[in-house]
């Protein structure tokens, strides 16, 4: 009887590298057989947007936040009503075909000087929209990149203290023509 269980016991130990194989060879059939059920990709994507194109118009302020970094409760708050009253023109700010910029402003702080010329830190690939005054750079983190068509344009302003954000500050725009 011991020699029929060893002998049992040294036959599944051959057969497992075996069985294991096979099981292996299956599954990778498996796996050959959803892949090769794919649809094939046709067209092209097309030409990618011109992102200095999509920056040409006027843009007018719809929403104004800030966001405390160092307050240990997150919340964004709406401050829209230092910049938007209703009766007032808002923040409008012009960007032009010569990489010019316009701000025309008659409520509220300036964050954005009083004009000069703009760019972006990479036309292809921008994260920065960059305004150069006569007397300083300023830099904007872009929220998303604006497309011709896009109404819609977000920046942030990060305030800084050293090294280290200490709060970000969100304007929202909308294209009122370009």
């Amino acid at each position: 009887m011991k020699k029929a269980v060893a002998y049992k016991i040294s036959e599944m130990k051959t057969m497992n590298p075996l069985r294991n194989l096979i099981c292996l060879f299956l599954i990778g059939m498996c796996f050959s057989l959803l892949n090769s059920c794919k649809p094939e990709t046709e067209g092209s994507v097309g030409d990618p947007f011109d992102k200095v194109q999509g920056m040409i118009g006027t843009w007018e302020l719809s929403a104004f936040t800030q966001q405390d970094l160092n307050s240990p409760v997150k919340e964004v708050r709406n401050l829209s009503s230092f910049f938007i009253d209703g009766i007032t023109t808002p923040i409008q700010l012009t960007f032009n075909e010569d990489r010019s910029y316009a701000v025309a402003i008659e409520m509220g702080k300036n964050y954005f000087g009083e004009g000069g010329t703009w760019g972006f830190d990479d036309d292809l690939y921008p994260t920065f929209l960059e305004l150069y005054t006569p007397t300083d750079t300023l830099s904007y983190n872009l929220g998303g990149m604006v497309r011709e068509f896009d109404q819609d344009m977000r920046i942030e302003y990060r305030r800084e203290c050293g090294t280290s954000a200490t709060n970000i500050y969100t304007f929202e725009f909308n294209r009122i023509n370009g």
